[in-house]
């Protein structure tokens, strides 16, 4: 009988994430979250953590009157090839497949609210773009936000910015964790001994950034602040500087676009 379920196709580590805060937060009661995974023992790790049900996609689909889309772009298709009942919303989190796509394979007026989480929301910390397809209405958007809220920050936006925020923030946490392992990399071959680099790399970044989060002063306010003329700062800046570290960054962050798009062809 469908009440107020939420399914989840997919219960991979987005869809756990989802699952977690969906219980933490209790925004749903676990009897009321359904998960449909084709891994066995993965849905039996779910239902034993998390105490939800689960079913095959047919009876997920039947008793949800939310579905969350949390399979991989490229099993998209064959997934939205065996939904038969379409009244209800439907949330993706899959990169690059636009409002436009689901519309299409699920036929008729599909309410569908496209979404891009990031890592973080593992820990009930990431940030999340949202855009409501053109059936979606005002409501949807607003349970869309609501739901995907208990993995973090949400931010509603016009589709047409989801691929740029898919390469600045749901993919951002592969820049950071690059640039910690180039950073701890850099501090052994000062002699620091790999624990000693780990501490003090870890330290420096979290401190970093809830002072960059609390402070009145912009990033920019606040490396200048660090960088005293002539001192250590500013020559490490000057490497950066010469090494076209922020053109770097540009470029890198228009090849994520660039494929983010090309996925949804």
């Amino acid at each position: 009988m469908k009440k107020n379920k939420i399914g989840i196709i997919g219960g991979g580590n987005m869809g756990e994430a989802i699952i977690k805060g969906l219980v933490a937060k209790k925004l749903f009661a676990p009897a009321a979250i359904l998960v449909c995974e084709a891994d066995t023992k993965r849905v039996q790790y779910l239902k034993e953590k998390y105490r939800i049900g689960a079913g095959d996609l047919d009876a997920i689909i039947a008793r949800s009157s939310t579905v969350i889309l949390a399979v991989k772009p490229q099993d998209m298709e064959n997934v939205l090839a065996k939904i038969e009942e379409h009244d209800k919303l439907f949330i993706s989190i899959a990169a690059g497949l636009t409002t436009k796509f689901f519309e299409k394979r699920l036929g008729g007026k599909a309410r569908v609210v496209r979404a891009m989480p990031n890592m973080p929301a593992l820990i009930a910390q990431g940030i999340t773009g949202v855009s409501r397809g053109r059936y979606a209405t005002l409501r949807d958007g607003s349970e869309a936000l609501r739901i995907l809220a208990a993995v973090g920050g949400v931010l509603e936006v016009q589709e047409k910015y989801l691929d740029a925020i898919t390469a600045v923030s749901g993919s951002g946490p592969a820049y950071v964790f690059l640039f910690v392992e180039a950073w701890m990399a850099a501090a052994r071959t000062l002699g620091l001994k790999e624990q000693e680099a780990r501490n003090l790399v870890y330290e420096t970044l979290v401190g970093s950034a809830h002072l960059l989060k609390q402070s009145d002063l912009t990033a920019a306010q606040l490396r200048i602040k660090v960088t005293s003329k002539g001192g250590t700062t500013q020559a490490a800046m000057d490497v950066f500087a010469k090494g076209k570290f922020e053109q770097l960054m540009k470029e890198a962050l228009g090849a994520a676009k660039k494929r983010a798009k090309e996925l949804a062809k």
